[in-house]
């Protein structure tokens, strides 16, 4: 049996992101959310080690919490789901996150796996 090598606990989560690349801004979603970074579907490729800007709100009580950091393409899966249109899960480290940002997104995800345990995902 491996070792989990994950820092951080992570949940299956939808929030909507924005993921600026040096060629475009392109909407995901996310598939799993942790403090150290997000898995998403995106339908458009980026090589490994692409290096990104993304931007998405979390719920925080009645309002929102911005967050905004850089990141870094880790791996790229494609996901074949017709031949006329590539869709592809993209795991993204956050490589510049506040450690404010990064206590935000924590504190979320710990809510998130108290209110419901069974959303972790091994992804």
């Amino acid at each position: 049996m491996s070792k989990e090598r994950r820092q951080h606990p992570r949940i299956a989560e939808r929030i909507s992101l924005a993921v600026h690349s040096e060629s475009a801004v392109v909407q995901a979603e996310t598939k799993n959310l942790s403090a150290s970074g997000v898995y998403c579907v995106l339908d458009q490729f980026l090589p490994p080690m692409t290096k990104l800007q993304l931007d998405f709100e979390l719920p925080h009580g009645s309002s929102r919490k911005r967050i905004r950091c850089a990141g870094v393409v880790v791996r790229v899966e494609p996901i074949i789901a017709n031949s006329d249109r590539g869709r592809y899960h993209i795991a993204i480290f956050f490589s510049d996150l506040s450690d404010r940002d990064r206590s935000a997104v924590s504190q979320y995800v710990s809510q998130r796996l108290a209110a419901s345990p069974s959303t972790e995902s091994p992804a």
